[in-house]
């Protein structure tokens, strides 16, 4: 962090010497999402082709239809009628597009209450324009707390891996947590220290015992506040969670022993985590292995899991993709190429992975989109 044209830089260092290091996690939160300088404060939104990266909804909008699929056989598991689809971390506005575009001739349509979730007013002004042939079927709230007793289902896309995170590395005396300060002037350092808190102290006691010295991760709470809070509102429903991750097993695997912290600017991934904070995105892939254990400590049971190639792949895809196009599209066509990043393993395919869990309904129910594959037993 030696560029202070950067003005969050100037911010980070300041407070650093005052108050002392800061966690790794207090600082991703303020280079994701400090008031007017951290990268998804910023007025625009650096999603797609132009910008750090590409998520499934920006790839095609069969991946919206598919989803669409999965919902409209939710709606009909919870007895039909009214029905409410909240989505957080919209992003520019995509996935609900292509859902509502998809469900726009189907009975289930005038049932529809879409909600989304956004805090930041200029992404949802930028949804508006995106969304203005359904701006009669959706609204907008700031936070989850803002609604109640929902029937429904909520989806998010690739928002869990931008919850900040705690790093923590294993030393010989036990598991020290990764802070941050300042050294020789502006030279940003690492310095362990002790963990910061109770819950992480807890979390640890769990980890396999055998993990060498040096062996770097990080732990996600943010995840167990996120799935609490929305127990708290849903009354019956299903929580549908989309993104790179892995189970508990293959998180703490002896190989992965930095962890799985990046950074991305302009499609490219580095780990110079700490290279101009707030111009870059930081992410860390998901433990899926705590979204299960965390969702049925209030009320959830895991339905499915597995990659996303197998979910969209159980989702009628053919017949979809036909509906879509009114038939055949050339083999060779940019079309198609954009379909197979979602499903081949060099592209989404693998490394997305798909979760779904239940409240209020049958935790046995065999749900359409783990038809093909369901690996929610090695959670």
């Amino acid at each position: 962090m030696k560029d202070f044209s950067n003005e969050l830089v100037k911010i980070i260092y300041d407070k650093i010497k005052k108050s002392g290091p800061i966690t790794f996690k207090d600082f991703m939160e303020m280079a994701l999402y400090y008031e007017r300088y951290g990268y998804y404060s910023r007025s625009y939104i650096p999603i797609g082709k132009k910008g750090d990266f590409i998520t499934s909804p920006h790839t095609h909008r069969i991946y919206g239809a598919l989803h669409a699929r999965q919902i409209e056989e939710f709606w009909n598991i919870l007895g039909r009628g009214m029905f409410t689809i909240i989505e957080m971390g919209a992003g520019a506005g995509y996935l609900a597009k292509d859902i509502l575009s998809f469900l726009s001739g189907r009975e289930i349509f005038q049932f529809i209450n879409y909600i989304i979730v956004e805090h930041k007013s200029e992404t949802a002004l930028y949804q508006k324009e995106i969304l203005k042939p359904f701006i009669n079927k959706i609204s907008w709230v700031k936070r989850l707390s803002d609604l109640n007793s929902v029937k429904g289902c909520l989806i998010s896309n690739e928002l869990l891996d931008a919850f900040p995170v705690h790093l923590i590395q294993k030393e010989s005396s036990g598991f020290k947590e990764i802070y941050l300060d300042f050294k020789d002037g502006y030279n940003c350092a690492e310095v362990p220290g002790e963990l910061s808190n109770i819950q992480l102290i807890e979390y640890v006691k769990e980890f396999p015992f055998d993990i060498p010295d040096g062996y770097r991760t990080e732990v996600n709470l943010g995840i167990k506040t996120w799935i609490s809070e929305i127990s708290g509102i849903m009354s019956r429903g299903f929580v549908v969670t989309i993104d790179y991750g892995y189970t508990k097993k293959e998180y703490f695997h002896p190989a992965r022993n930095r962890g799985t912290l990046l950074a991305y600017k302009n499609h490219r991934v580095s780990e110079e985590l700490y290279d101009r904070p707030g111009e870059q995105d930081l992410t860390a892939h998901v433990n899926f292995s705590d979204l299960h254990r965390w969702g049925e400590d209030v009320g959830f049971s895991t339905m499915g899991y597995a990659p996303q190639w197998a979910f969209l792949a159980s989702l009628d895809f053919e017949e979809t993709f036909k509906e879509l196009y009114g038939g055949e599209v050339d083999p060779f066509s940019p079309e198609l190429a954009a379909v197979k990043m979602l499903l081949l393993p060099q592209g989404m395919g693998e490394s997305h992975k798909v979760m779904i869990q239940g409240k209020g309904v049958s935790f046995n129910l065999a749900l359409k989109g783990f038809l093909l594959k369901n690996i929610k037993k090695r959670l």
